[in-house]
This record gives C-alpha cells, structure tokens and sequence, in this order.
C-alpha cells in the first residue's frame, strides 16, 4: 500500500473523527477537519478525501461542489461517508462530484479496498492523460473541423461495419471525446454487458448511477450531467457546457440520435447472434436425425432379408407339409391362392417400408438445404 498517499478525514464527530484516523494511518499520512470551512480554507493538497455528508455549515455535497470548482481540486477523489444508504443519497453524492460511497460503520478492510483502488485509477488517468494529451489536442481539432453534426455522421458510417459490440462502445466513446464531452456508456445485449467510459475504467457510483437511472426516462438531466436511455444502451455526460444552453440543446439531440443508432444496431448484433445460435442448433438436430434415419435404415434392411428368407422357409414347409394332407384340388387350389396373396401383401409391406424410407431422407435432404438457404448469408 502506498505510504506516501496523504488522506484527508472531514468529519465533525470527534469519535467517529478518530475512528477513520486510527484505521488509516498505518498506511497513509492523515489530516482530519472537523467542518467542511476547515477543510476548504486548508493550503493543504491531498490525494483523496473521506467526506462526512451530515455535518454543520456547508454539508458533505456543499463542501465536495466548492472543492470541485478549484484548479487543484476537480481531480481529487471523493469518497462520502453517510450512516445512509438510499439511493437519493448516492445521486445526491454522485452530482456533487463524488467517486464513492460508504456507509457507517465502515469496515476497515472495504475502506482501504477503496481507497487503494479510487488512488491507483487516478495515478494511472494522470499518467496516461499526460502521455495522450498532444494526441488529444490533434484529435479534437480534427473532429471539431468537423462540427458537431459531423460527429454524427461519422458515427452513424462507421457503426454499420461494427461486428461487436465493443466496437459500438468504442464508438459511442470516440463521439464523445470528439465532443470534449465526459462520461460513460452502457450496453446491454441479450448475453453480455458492455460498460466503457472516456476516463478508462468506470468508478463505483459511476456503475451504480447507471444502473439506477436506467429506467427513469428517455433523457434526465441533472445540472451538467445527464443520461440518455434506450432499451439496449445508456449514455451518460458528466459536463455537459450549461453555460451555452444553445450547445447544450444541440448535444442533446445529437447524443439521443447517436444512442438510438446504437440501439438499432446492438438489436442488429443480438438478432445475428440470435440467428447463429439457431444455426448451429438447427444443425445439431438435423446431424441426429440422419444418424437416426441411418440406424433405422439399417435396421429395416436387415429385417427385411431376415424375414424373407423365414417366409420362403415357412412357405417351402408349407407345401411339404400340404402334400401329406391329401386335400382335394379344390382345396389345394384355395391354400395355394391363399399363400400367394399372403406373399404378396408382405412383399408390399416391405416396399412401402422401403418408399417411406426413401421419401423421409428426401425430406431430411430437403430441410438441410433449406436451413443452409436460411442460415448461410
């Protein structure tokens, strides 16, 4: 663990002050404040912050949205401490800018979990923000030559190629950096989950809010933020321009035209591999019942010589034993025509048997060409 981490605990009851400072600092250098104010007028640069929400003067959500509004404050992480857990309060905590939530009593090996985490995703988003920055800058003037409309556009070409559905995410992504919009995307395919984001991976109360928000409508909006819903992906923004509502509208629509275009094609995505799965199992069964039709063939062509040649035994006993019985001609007559007619309904029987046979391959035939027919393209 990280020695070097400096932790700063803002919280106004002493006890539960010295609680979170007697877990933490083994591991990290901690400051602990007793107001919001105290912590706000600190010269102090920390590397995350445990943030109690109930407290005096400005609250939890109060002091997080004045650290946010500093130079040196919007990339600090937030976690917020509550003895609460309802999801009001973890919108409330996630549009004030929070990173993660826990609740009282906190368990010491789930907070230092997340504060390992919550530090390590900043470390590695600085580091990589430093070393993409002048790819960045050449990016967005590229797509921003484009205009916003552009984006779309783009999008709406390129998705059509799109096999999987990572790549539709990559693209919802790509659309928004082009924007200089932050955020994150869901998908949600019959089989698979897709979640990305344009900061890399999604925090916790990012994953929660979309999860929570995904039913609430078509598009709510929340300030800067704001999330898109449809049936198989959401998008949600995390800064969304207000200072220029003209923009912010035009977004708006742009972002609900590239959410429904994902929509369309993810469906697209699931009824092909909805298809594929058809596929293989129309083949599955096709593949059993030759084998079958196989077996049975076999079958009926061994019992048909088997009894052939008990019939043509019995029938040669028959006559033998017809010629001890000294019957008349009359009734030797009616026991030959009788024994004729016999043979041939049996002889018939067989090749029905063997028609019938002949008819249910062809129809087994005809059904393995169509599901090629079907299935092939």
């Amino acid at each position: 663990m990280n020695t070097q981490a400096h932790i700063a605990v803002v919280e106004d009851n002493a006890p539960q002050r010295m609680i979170l400072s007697r877990l933490l600092d083994h591991d990290y250098k901690v400051t602990t404040f007793e107001s919001g104010t105290h912590f706000l007028e600190s010269p102090l640069t920390f590397d995350a912050v445990l943030l109690d929400i109930e407290m005096p003067g400005p609250n939890g959500y109060d002091t997080c949205r004045q650290l946010r509004h500093r130079q040196n404050g919007s990339d600090v992480p937030v976690i917020f401490v509550s003895a609460h857990e309802t999801a009001p309060e973890r919108l409330a905590a996630y549009e004030a800018g929070g990173d993660d939530f826990v609740t009282k009593p906190i368990a010491a090996n789930e907070l230092r979990h997340k504060l390992t985490g919550i530090i390590e995703h900043r470390t590695q988003l600085s580091e990589l923000t430093n070393r993409s920055s002048t790819a960045q800058k050449i990016a967005f003037a590229a797509m921003t030559s484009m205009g916003d409309l552009g984006v779309v556009i783009d999008f709406l070409r390129k998705s059509n190629t799109c096999k999987d559905f990572n790549a539709i995410a990559r693209l919802v992504i790509d659309s928004m950096n082009a924007w200089g919009l932050r955020g994150a995307v869901q998908i949600r395919a019959h089989n698979q989950n897709l979640e990305l984001t344009t900061e890399g991976s999604m925090s916790p109360l990012q994953a929660s809010v979309l999860e929570r928000l995904r039913d609430i409508g078509r598009i709510f909006e929340m300030g800067s933020r704001a999330i898109i819903n449809f049936n198989h992906v959401s998008i949600l923004v995390e800064n969304l321009p207000t200072q220029d509502p003209d923009k912010v509208g035009r977004l708006r629509d742009h972002l609900s035209v590239l959410a429904e275009s994902a929509d369309i094609r993810i469906a697209g995505l699931d009824a092909v591999n909805e298809r594929d799965l058809q596929k293989t199992g129309i083949h599955v069964v096709l593949a059993e019942l030759r084998s079958a039709l196989a077996r049975i063939s076999e079958r009926t062509s061994g019992n048909r010589a088997e009894g052939q040649v008990q019939m043509l035994e019995s029938l040669e006993n028959l006559v033998r034993t017809l010629g001890t019985l000294g019957l008349t001609e009359i009734q030797a007559s009616y026991v030959d025509d009788l024994v004729k007619g016999t043979l041939d309904e049996t002889r018939n029987y067989f090749d029905e048997a063997a028609v019938l046979e002949n008819e249910f391959s062809e129809a087994l035939g005809r059904l393995e060409r169509l599901a090629v027919s079907d299935y092939g393209t």
